[in-house]
């Protein structure tokens, strides 16, 4: 006995297993070497062999946690983490709290999409074992799953180009996939591929990151190499047919695509990708002139992502309360000229407007100049709120409270934080496209005064429908764009909340229309330069291959800003006039309509 557990010890699998089954062969019902062989087929890979051992040892010894413990887990590796739960909550009742019940019960909770319960448990995980690449990976999958993708890939930052094993590789593609981290998640993947060239998961995985990267067709070569999986069953042929409709929804052959996304809605049991499934379904259905068809899959798949946000954020406050933020007045700014020191970056280029009014797009046109630099969507002037929010008194309230000194400090840490990103801009001007920032005008006022602000803007209803039609990750967004109606709602707040601040604060601003823009980028691309001091050079005109050139675009109109400019998103609402008249958003947007000077 003391020789198998020296070999158990030292982690010589097949050396314990075949001395376990050599004395179980005499002593079948001893305990330690009955355990002793459980843990020595799970460490193996072999759970469906251990788990008889593990069913055995619990009933044998019903009062061990350990027991339930190993069970729990070994359904896990099974694929079973529902039917997990119930061992777990056992081996919890008779005093569990260790590494292995935590790792297993999170799974389980997730499994069983009780994500607000699995959050602590992981919480608590990761301060055991915060260098654990399971555990970390875990915490962050747990993360995405309270859809809060911004601590998720923070926490993955610290695994950057840190060596993984192939398993832990491929889970950390796919997460990093999920955060929007596509270079990262495609290094990983190709790692898992190296290790393990026979691995179909990690050439979907490659192929999955080669088409968010706007690498369509190799995308398409290395998905042909595995295509067949997705006639299977399980996990993997769900991931290839998800990669199959995709790639030909890129390639315009959405029947294909529509089909492959209706056999997946039928399958999946996650309610976050049942809900980007049915989104995905609408957008396919659309561009084949199937409206009434799109805004139903849209509204099923807004009704299961807003179930999956209520379980996981349980006191999130109802749509009307949830951005109490735009009912506040405009408040009383200080302006300091002189917060930053000399030689200080120049402050940024602020695109904002509602979502989908083409601020991507408009985006990559600026980021063409080789006197500005983009970069993707960033939260950081959402942390500079948090951080004047410390004090106690909520934005705008806060801004009450800034002083030089303040100013100074938070203008810093932006800029620092720009700097992160870029990597270094060259004396170029930054270009913050984030829309939404629109409503944190008072804040863009306060610390930098010499900033431009450029409004997107596009009809009202076209951009309703579009934010409609897409899988956004925020929650806030879940509850604001449920419904037509709810959507339009949150449009009319924004804007009201947009005109009272751009009088009030007199910022010089900007207004670019989407449909002037795709009519005539060389002259509407010759007055935003103006407005920016810049020159203009026909050899801006070519700002979509650049962005081509460019790969990672982490918005949903990724596929799209790479594409020559054109036309075919101009008055796209009007196949679903009917929707926007029997939902009242049209009653609703009708002020805008006429405000912005489009025709109803």
């Amino acid at each position: 006995m003391a020789r198998l557990y020296e070999h158990f010890a030292a982690g010589h699998w097949d050396e314990a297993e075949a001395g376990a089954r050599q004395r179980l062969a005499h002593w079948p019902e001893e305990i330690p070497t009955r355990l002793v062989l459980a843990l020595a087929l799970s460490a193996r890979r072999r759970p469906d062999e251990a788990l008889p051992h593990f069913e055995w040892l619990a009933s044998v010894q019903p009062e061990e946690p350990a027991h339930w413990v190993n069970l729990g887990h070994c359904l896990c590796e099974l694929d079973r983490a529902v039917d997990a739960l119930a061992p777990l909550e056992r081996a919890e009742r008779l005093g569990a709290r260790d590494e292995a019940f935590l790792l297993a019960m999170v799974r389980s909770l997730l499994a069983h999409q009780r994500v607000a319960s699995a959050r602590p448990l992981a919480e608590a995980l990761v301060r055991r074992a915060p260098d654990d690449p399971e555990v970390v990976l875990l915490y962050v999958r747990t993360l995405l799953a309270n859809e809060e993708p911004e601590l998720a890939a923070e926490a993955m930052a610290a695994f950057s180009g840190r060596p993984l094993d192939p398993e832990a590789a491929l889970e950390a593609g796919h997460l990093l996939l999920e955060i929007g981290l596509y270079e990262d998640a495609l290094a990983r993947f190709r790692q898992a591929a190296a290790a393990t060239p026979e691995q179909v998961e990690a050439r979907l995985g490659i192929a999955s990151a080669l088409e968010r990267l706007n690498r369509v067709d190799e995308a398409v070569a290395v998905f042909a190499t595995v295509a067949d999986v997705a006639e299977g069953e399980g996990r993997i042929a769900e991931l290839a047919l998800e990669l199959d409709a995709q790639l030909a929804a890129r390639r315009g052959e959405h029947g294909r695509a529509i089909a492959a996304y209706r056999r997946l809605c039928a399958r999946s049991r996650d309610l976050a990708a049942r809900g980007d499934l049915h989104l995905k379904l609408a957008r396919s259905l659309a561009e084949t002139g199937q409206a009434e068809e799109a805004i139903a899959e849209a509204g099923e798949g807004h009704r299961l992502k807003l179930a999956r946000v209520r379980a996981a954020h349980a006191d999130m406050p109802p749509g009307e309360r949830l951005l109490a933020v735009l009912d506040e007045p405009v408040p009383p700014v200080g302006r300091f000229h002189d917060a930053g020191p000399v030689g200080a970056p120049p402050d940024p280029v602020f695109v904002v407007g509602f979502p989908r009014s083409g601020t991507t797009l408009l985006e990559q046109l600026l980021d063409a100049h080789e006197a500005l630099a983009s970069f993707d969507e960033q939260p950081f002037l959402h942390r500079l709120v948090t951080e004047l929010e410390r004090g106690g008194t909520p934005y705008p309230a806060a801004l009450a409270s800034l002083d030089r000194a303040l100013a100074g400090r938070l203008r810093e840490r932006y800029f620092t934080e720009v700097g992160r990103k870029l990597g270094g801009a060259g004396g170029r001007r930054a270009v913050d496209k984030n829309p939404l920032n629109l409503v944190r005008l008072p804040l863009v006022a306060a610390l930098f005064p010499q900033a431009h602000v450029i409004l997107a803007l596009r009809h009202p209803c076209d951009v309703v429908l579009s934010c409609f039609m897409q899988n956004f990750r925020s929650p806030a967004f879940a509850v604001t764009f449920a419904t037509l109606e709810s959507t339009a709602a949150m449009y009319a707040k924004v804007m009201a909340h947009w005109q009272r601040n751009a009088v009030a604060l007199g910022l010089p601003v900007h207004l670019l229309r989407y449909e002037a823009l795709v009519a005539d980028v060389a002259g509407e691309g010759r007055r935003l330069f103006d407005f920016l001091g810049l020159p203009w050079h026909d050899s801006l005109l070519a700002f979509t291959e650049r962005a081509r050139a460019k790969g990672a675009i982490s918005t949903p109109s990724y596929a799209q800003v790479v594409q020559p400019v054109n036309r075919r998103a101009v008055g796209r609402w009007q196949a679903y006039r009917t929707a926007f008249e029997s939902s009242g958003a049209l009653r609703l947007l009708e002020p805008w309509i006429e405000a912005f000077g489009y025709e109803a």
